[in-house]
């Protein structure tokens, strides 16, 4: 699509899905010229040369409201832009749009912002996850190839999962969060939505600061693909999810059969995971309850209920309390590195379970969605969901009577921290094997 094919999908599709918050047709058309004249002048094109982006509205992008999907005002429009957004510009990428999000990014299913939900374009009965559901929803329908969002607890890969595309979340502390409204800076990392995995691989290289030839940007030290070394894979989590995690064991014995498998660590990383939810409770909720100190009294009744009360669930917890949960954390990031002495990889599953319909959403739906996503949140290793089942063409407006369509699979790879670029390599070599 060009340009102006991809502006008017923003604003058509885009609003139809109720994906996008602001169109950025100027910004994104003053900066398409400057490409245009930079290949008219024969210079070299830049990494991402024309590929339009979308923005998470949790992001700040100078002369545009940073709105959270909330009513709630968190101050003047911003007159900087987030530090992502302009190394993605300074790369040839094209902001295009804003998009819809779960308020304050507070929530896994994507049920709760001041305006309403964003629909799966796959089926529109179907969660889209949240909290990146816009940005994931654009992506998913063809109208822009890349997009922005962030993950505290799974809200970029689940989001992918339920929509059927990629999703990546880096190493944490490697993005810079500058510019970005925190939900808990303690496990807070921005990532990348697309569906080619060479796209993402480059626009991951940009958002984290790697120049060409710079060392950074593959840690390993070795080729994931090459016939010197034969990479460990741990399945353990795999291996005990339930009968609903059939795909996935189908997709790994399609894929993976030129690495070394394994349950070794089985018990160790059941060890991990029982320890690190304590850890996550008490410090999500501090730290977002702290941050919303300074809007809840005098704007408590325009947050979206379920979003108020998680903020209010906080208050009952201590710096005390906090202070010991984040030296937890210190020690378990450092201690549960062992676990790749003897693996290279691990596939999970993304979500446990199916993707849910919104009819069947309750109260305790948001538990299967981060079971495998939020661990490696507080761990912060990078991940990536990677569908691996049949994806829905989308259907919307008069055509949307069901017919055909298909509940998305994905897999999720988690790899070393800092070895981002090894894990993004492996994933490559997997969907093309």
């Amino acid at each position: 699509m060009s340009l102006d094919e991809t502006i008017a999908a923003v604003d058509g599709l885009g609003r139809e899905l109720n994906a996008v918050t602001s169109v950025m047709a100027d910004r994104a058309r003053n900066l398409g010229r400057k490409s245009a004249e930079r290949v008219a002048s024969g210079e070299p094109a830049r990494a991402l040369e024309g590929v339009p982006f979308a923005i998470k509205d949790v992001i700040d992008v100078a002369g545009f409201p940073t709105t959270m999907g909330s009513n709630v005002s968190t101050g003047p429009d911003p007159s900087t832009t987030a530090p992502v957004v302009t190394l993605l510009e300074k790369a040839g990428a094209l902001p295009v749009a804003k998009t819809n999000c779960q308020e304050f990014s507070y929530g896994i299913l994507g049920d709760e912002s001041a305006f309403g939900r964003v629909v799966n374009p796959l089926d529109p009965a179907l969660c889209t996850g949240g909290s990146s559901s816009g940005s994931a929803a654009l992506v998913a329908a063809g109208v822009v190839p890349l997009a922005l969002g962030t993950d505290t607890a799974g809200s970029v890969r689940v989001p992918a999962a339920c929509q059927g595309i990629i999703g990546f979340k880096p190493t944490f502390g490697t993005v810079s969060p500058d510019g970005v409204f925190p939900l808990s800076p303690s496990f807070d990392t921005v990532g990348l939505f697309a569906r080619d995995i060479g796209l993402l691989t480059s626009a991951f290289e940009v958002i984290a600061g790697f120049g060409e030839g710079d060392s950074r940007a593959d840690d390993s030290g070795s080729d994931v693909s090459g016939a010197d070394t034969v990479p460990a894979v741990d399945l353990s989590l795999l291996n005990a999810a339930e009968a609903s995690a059939d795909t996935a064991h189908r997709w790994v014995e399609a894929h993976l059969g030129n690495v070394r498998t394994t349950s070794s660590r089985s018990e160790e990383l059941g060890e991990i995971i029982k320890r690190l939810f304590g850890i996550y409770d008490i410090v999500r909720r501090f730290e977002a309850t702290v941050l919303h100190q300074r809007f809840a009294e005098e704007q408590g009744e325009l947050y979206q209920p379920g979003v108020w009360a998680k903020i209010m669930a906080g208050q009952t917890i201590t710096e005390v309390e906090y202070r010991e949960q984040v030296g937890a954390l210190e020690e378990l990031r450092a201690s549960a590195l062992g676990i790749f002495d003897e693996v290279d990889f691990i596939v999970t599953p993304a979500i446990e379970g199916d993707v849910l319909r919104w009819d069947q959403v309750g109260p305790e739906s948001s538990s299967p969605f981060i079971r495998y996503a939020m661990p490696f949140n507080v761990l912060g290793w990078p991940a990536v969901t990677v569908p691996i089942g049949a994806v829905a063409e989308v259907v919307l407006g008069d055509d949307a009577d069901g017919a055909g369509l298909v509940k998305p699979e994905s897999v999720q790879i988690v790899g070393r921290p800092h070895d981002d670029r090894r894990l993004l390599d492996f994933v490559a070599g997997r969907l093309g094997s």
